[in-house]
């Protein structure tokens, strides 16, 4: 059964998007879209509190998706997800909002490793 946390993934690349659900969903209520639009409608009728965004979205990029719900939804921590790892995207998403930059391909793992850290930061009593 999910935990309580709540995970918006939101990428354009269908594999990647199954494949992130289906590994998070045993721990966490997962929603997933591949479009910008819907991320928004999603994190503006729901809350969450992680949200893995692919930089690379068709009609916005995952900067400026970031941006947006780091307004709309200041309590969700939003991770950047990028195939392109060079220091100024990093640098750029970070500057963004990013809790933190993963980077594809990414080892699954890793990628459960860095919800837990961002989950665990936001806990309260939690050092960052």
């Amino acid at each position: 059964m999910p935990g309580t946390f709540s995970i918006l993934i939101v990428d354009d690349e269908p594999t990647v998007l199954t494949l992130l659900t289906e590994i998070l969903s045993p721990m966490y209520r997962c929603s997933s879209t591949e479009s910008a639009g819907e991320a928004i409608r999603l994190i503006d009728s729901q809350s969450f509190d992680v949200a893995l965004v692919d930089m690379g979205l068709p009609g916005m990029t995952g900067l400026g998706l970031c941006q947006i719900m780091i307004k709309r939804s200041p309590k969700t921590v939003v991770i950047v997800v990028s195939g392109n790892s060079d220091d100024q995207s990093v640098a750029e998403a970070m500057k963004a909002g990013a809790a933190d930059y993963i980077k594809k391909p990414f080892n699954l793992s890793h990628v459960v490793a860095t919800i837990e850290r961002v989950l665990a930061s936001q806990r309260p009593g939690a050092v960052a």
